[in-house]
């Protein structure tokens, strides 16, 4: 289970394990399991990998961790003509080889070789069922015998599963974590969450933990325990500092894995892709799009990692609710908000930040919230607010929350984009136009489009290394047949990706946007699954970036101000960058209106990036236009022009 959600009281799991494989030649990668025979896929120890019955293979060559980790769902699906029953030479098995398996389930994986020999062979594999989610995922060792000693691969804030690798990462005394691995507790155990009106159990599914730091050990208590992740509550008297964590599991115990305790460590809460899990105080409803937060209104945040209570035991549930001064400040956007009370919920290793939505709260659909202890931030996520507390309004939003409510019944949402872009770097400007058509499952459809925009005056931080699921969404590329664009000076095809499906792009020549803009018209003749139809896009002079010369050098606990002259009255600015170490990397956007012509990026933003090289760029939008295309759902025309240049975030 990713994580606990709270409305109240804690909610249903939902279970996506990842299971380490035993000592066989074939495995199953919807039931991540492996068996003697049948199966997926085969290993020939020395000869090939093989697909089993309708299973089809597909290589993508020995490319590593980097297209392991850009290989989506949607890309996977993209390459269904590429499937066959042949098999993968042993040469070609080698440590970085990534290939991809049509399930005989109907669902995608894709592999990646870890370690190979003459005997065996080691991937590292997630599955993806046919609404996107993540089913499947772990390590799996084929021939020689694996060891069936519990091993540790992450440990985790359950909620906001902050990635061992980011600047922000660290787990606080008192935090409902999740360790991943394989072999953690014994199968068959109980299915169900413990009950956190008893006290927790320090054994369960014969799974133990324990947690040395500065030669202290502590035992934390058990939610639930599965083979591929168990979920436990680190002890508030565990010390600060770097140790380790251990798994027994029966009579053997797993390598020690390094743990970075820290004082201070919160994780929101969340639910649909990046929607704050906040509820009312006074009644306990859910925020939602539909039935916004509003000034003067107390709401409660739910999540996990304020830090130490050694009042209560983290085994029994709390007792004491003590207010807590872990996190040091909070925002709504770039709005500071007092916090009223920040400490335990009624239920072990569960915290809960309780504030009154102040009366110059921004408002709309997704504005960011993210709270502060010290040079430690939390995960971001976004909250609705609106003056009355009804149905959110927000110019950024890609579909209104009636619409997104409407939708999201249905199986599929079809939907398209067409764009006209203009990019300037140190090498140059490109001028392009782009159209896109899609679907996705119709519940998927709020997280999908609420993670594409912050509000205004907010901003999203996307963190992902080479373990991180891709997409959490079931895209499928949809035939709009040919696609042309009509601007002031000409027309321009748009040829169709031959790779992925639904996608039109065309590098546009030079003086094709003319320096004072005007008005492009996409013009498709329709296809298998999108009617004929027009859009225009009016595309108009856009700012200038006036201290773009001194912005390359970026002091993340400073945060950077972006300056601007000029843009089109009506359109919007999107500041954006990002910051990579090796096997890490993690970016920003945020959103102003044109006329601020200024907007700093705050350092809670900034802090949730690695120190090192990167990009920031300025970006002048259009807002959204609504577009009626026959055969779909919603769509919608943008022009924009962005300048890029390198930075280094210090």
């Amino acid at each position: 289970m990713r994580r606990l959600l709270h409305n109240g009281a804690i909610a249903a799991m939902a279970l996506a394990l990842p299971l380490a494989a035993l000592a066989q030649n074939n495995l199953n990668l919807d039931a991540g399991s492996t068996s003697t025979s049948g199966g997926d896929i085969v290993f020939n120890p020395g000869v090939s990998i093989a697909p089993v019955s309708s299973a089809g293979l597909f290589s993508v060559g020995a490319s590593g961790n980097a297209e392991f980790s850009a290989l989506s769902e949607f890309l996977l699906a993209a390459f269904s003509a590429e499937y066959s029953s042949t098999p993968i030479s042993g040469s070609s098995l080698v440590v970085n080889e990534v290939f991809a398996v049509h399930t005989n389930g109907g669902n995608y994986a894709k592999a990646l070789v870890t370690a190979a020999s003459s005997t065996s062979i080691t991937l590292q594999y997630i599955t993806y069922n046919t609404s996107g989610a993540q089913i499947q995922g772990g390590s799996a060792t084929l021939g020689a015998a694996a060891s069936t000693a519990p091993a540790i691969a992450s440990v985790l804030n359950n909620y906001s599963s902050t990635l061992p690798n980011a600047p922000n990462y660290g787990i606080a005394p008192g935090t409902l974590i999740v360790i991943y691995g394989s072999n953690l507790a014994a199968a068959g155990g109980p299915t169900s969450l413990q009950d956190p009106s008893k006290a927790l159990p320090q054994t369960l599914s014969g799974s133990s933990v324990a947690v040395t730091v500065n030669g202290t050990t502590v035992h934390p208590g058990f939610y639930y325990a599965f083979p591929g992740q168990i979920a436990v509550v680190l002890p508030s008297n565990t010390p600060v500092g770097t140790g380790t964590i251990a798994v027994t599991n029966g009579t053997q115990t797993s390598a020690t894995f390094p743990l970075k305790v820290v004082a201070s460590a919160f994780g929101f809460d969340y639910y649909g892709g990046v929607l704050a899990a906040v509820t009312d105080n006074a009644d306990g409803h859910l925020i939602t799009t539909s039935r916004s937060a509003k000034p003067g209104e107390v709401i409660v945040f739910w999540g996990s990692g304020l830090g130490a209570d050694t009042k209560n035991t983290d085994l029994g549930p709390p007792t004491s609710y003590d207010n807590l001064s872990d996190l040091t400040a909070l925002y709504f956007g770039s709005v500071q908000v007092p916090i009223a009370y920040q400490g335990r919920s009624p239920y072990q290793g569960v915290d809960q930040v309780v504030v009154t939505v102040p009366s110059n709260a921004p408002l709309g659909c997704a504005t960011s919230v993210v709270g502060v202890a010290g040079n430690m931030v939390s995960n971001f996520v976004a909250l609705p607010i609106a003056t009355n507390g009804g149905t959110c309004v927000d110019s950024l939003s890609l579909v209104n929350p009636t619409q997104t409510g409407t939708l999201s019944g249905k199986t599929t949402v079809k939907f398209g984009e067409v764009a006209i872009s203009q990019d300037t770097t140190s090498d140059g400007t490109l001028d392009a136009a782009i159209a896109i058509f899609e679907s996705i499952s119709g519940s998927s459809l709020g997280g999908y489009t609420s993670s594409k925009q912050p509000s205004y005056g907010s901003c999203f931080v996307t963190q992902s290394d080479s373990s991180t699921v891709t997409s959490q969404y079931t895209v499928t590329g949809l035939d709009a047949g040919s696609i042309s664009v009509q601007g002031p000076v000409g027309s321009e095809p748009l040829p169709g990706n031959s790779l992925v499906a639904g996608i039109y792009l065309a590098e546009l020549p030079t003086g094709f946007i003319p320096a004072s803009g005007g008005t492009f018209t996409f013009t498709g003749t329709g296809g298998a699954d999108v009617g004929a139809f027009t859009a225009s896009v009016i595309f108009n002079t856009p700012l200038v970036w006036t201290n773009s010369t001194s912005d390359g050098t970026v002091t993340r606990t400073s945060g950077v101000t972006v300056d601007w002259n000029g843009g089109n009255p009506g359109t919007y600015v999107q500041i954006s960058g990002g910051a990579s170490t090796p096997g890490f990397s993690a970016s920003f956007v945020c959103n102003a209106p044109v006329a601020a012509q200024t907007f700093t990026v705050p350092p809670p933003v900034l802090l949730a990036l690695p120190a090192g090289s990167g990009s920031l760029a300025v970006s002048n939008f259009t807002i959204p236009a609504a577009v009626t295309i026959p055969n779909l759902d919603f769509a919608y025309a943008v022009g924009y022009a962005m300048t890029d240049i390198d930075a280094t975030y210090n």
